[in-house]
């Protein structure tokens, strides 16, 4: 059982990219993936008896929508409605909730938070602020007390008895311009500083990896649209009955977590709160949604051609055994070459036919992996190159070779990012290959 089940970034108006050369069965489930994974917070919401779905970022944009799309939001909030389940949908400002009110011709069971307007709710008893962290209260006084809006402040003669803190960045924009921080709101859920008031629980959506303070639940989007993302994709469930009143003032920010694991696409375990009195119930999970997952497969191959890769590969991906009905997995091949420039280029040369031979064996029907890009590893460690500096083709290259390796580890222990590592290859792949 849950309270309340959010929802990040749905993007219901923005189809996932096509990978090139995708049959039919591939493209057709990518269209479906982000109705699919939002359809499926909805039942997670419906099946735990949620009193709320909120939702944030970025869901269905009325400048973008078909009147299909539309009506097919407004269903589903109606169908929510009645079964006891009100959907909260998180906006910047009042004409944004003028505008989706419109588009969804004003579906019983629909409210709206903003910045200055908190929603009550009744939770199985309990009072709930909904509140947005994208105002100026929050992002000027971190944790502490929000200034009352008129509001919140006459919805009830009382104060609510929980509040929850929700919050995202516009990973959106970023993510998918160039990669940058957001052009505009917050760069951090909150700041550390003032204690926190008592009952107060925070949520973060982004689809960044990003450093996040103590005691805030950072969530992914419902559906990752790349392997770059920090999750397959997962909704949020929290049962406030069993949260203990927030009375420590938050940690300083942590390190950013570890990028995920190559070859991972599910959802990082969810993390849990022990309930007053220790038993130990989880009152904060991330139930996974995602009909897409991007993995990332590392294989070793000194030699060979195009048939003996492609039988490599295709054993390493049958050794996955995905869920016949479960997510798509998009994988993409890196070849680690041992340190050997002709190694890497020879695997560009037949990667073409290689994927050829991978795809008349898939079967999407049965097997639920797409091997999407097949290339040498970009990130494969360069210290062969200085101890086998002998054996390349030539004694100028070798020197080469070995001079820039040397220059690339140097950067790389003063704590440069790894695109040193990529264009170093990228280099010495076009002087093999001239």
């Amino acid at each position: 059982m849950a309270d309340i089940v959010f929802a990040f970034d749905a993007a219901l108006d923005r189809p996932l990219p096509v990978p090139a050369t995708a049959p039919a069965d591939v493209i057709e489930a990518l269209s479906r993936a982000p109705w699919e994974a939002f359809e499926l917070a909805v039942a997670t919401a419906r099946q735990s008896r949620a009193a709320a779905l909120v939702l944030f970022g970025s869901t269905l944009d009325p400048l973008r929508a078909s009147p299909a799309q539309a009506a097919r939001l407004r269903g589903v909030i109606s169908g929510l409605a009645a079964d006891g389940c009100r959907t909260v949908w998180m906006a910047d400002d009042a004409a944004d909730c003028a505008n989706v009110a419109r588009m969804l011709a004003e579906p019983e069971g629909l409210s709206f938070v903003t910045p200055v307007a908190p929603q009550r709710l009744d939770v199985r008893g309990l009072s709930v602020d909904i509140c947005s962290a994208r105002g100026p209260a929050v992002a000027t006084i971190g944790a502490g007390q929000l200034v009352p809006s008129f509001a919140s402040a006459h919805s009830s003669l009382l104060p609510a008895q929980r509040r929850v803190i929700v919050g995202w960045d516009d990973a959106w924009n970023a993510f998918h311009t160039d990669g940058a921080a957001a052009i505009h709101g917050l760069h951090a859920p909150v700041h550390p500083g003032p204690v926190p008031a008592a009952g107060t629980f925070f949520v973060w959506g982004s689809r960044r990896i990003q450093a996040t303070p103590a005691g805030v639940h950072q969530l992914p989007a419902l559906q990752a649209r790349g392997a770059a993302e920090v999750a397959a994709g997962a909704c949020g469930a929290v049962t406030l009955t069993n949260i203990a009143p927030v009375t420590a003032a938050l940690a300083p920010y942590p390190s950013p977590p570890s990028p995920p694991a190559a070859g991972a696409g599910a959802v990082a375990p969810a993390s849990a709160m022990p309930a007053p009195g220790g038993d130990g119930r989880t009152v904060w999970r991330e139930v996974p949604t995602h009909r897409v997952a991007w993995r990332t497969l590392m294989l070793e191959s000194l030699a060979g051609n195009d048939e003996e890769l492609a039988t490599t590969i295709w054993a390493a991906l049958e050794g996955l055994t995905p869920d016949p009905a479960g997510p798509l997995h998009v994988v993409r091949v890196g070849i680690d070459c041992g340190g050997s420039i002709s190694r890497r280029v020879h695997v560009s040369e037949i990667s073409a036919e290689t994927m050829a031979r991978l795809r008349q064996l898939f079967d999407p029907k049965s097997f639920r992996v797409w091997c999407q890009d097949l290339e040498a590893d970009r990130s494969e460690a360069m210290a062969a190159l200085v101890r086998n500096a002998s054996s390349s083709k030539s004694g100028a290259t070798a020197s080469f070779a070995s001079l820039l390796a040397e220059q690339v580890i140097e950067a790389e222990r003063s704590g440069a990012p790894g695109a040193p590592r990529e264009a170093a290859w990228l280099a010495l792949e076009l002087m093999e290959s001239t």
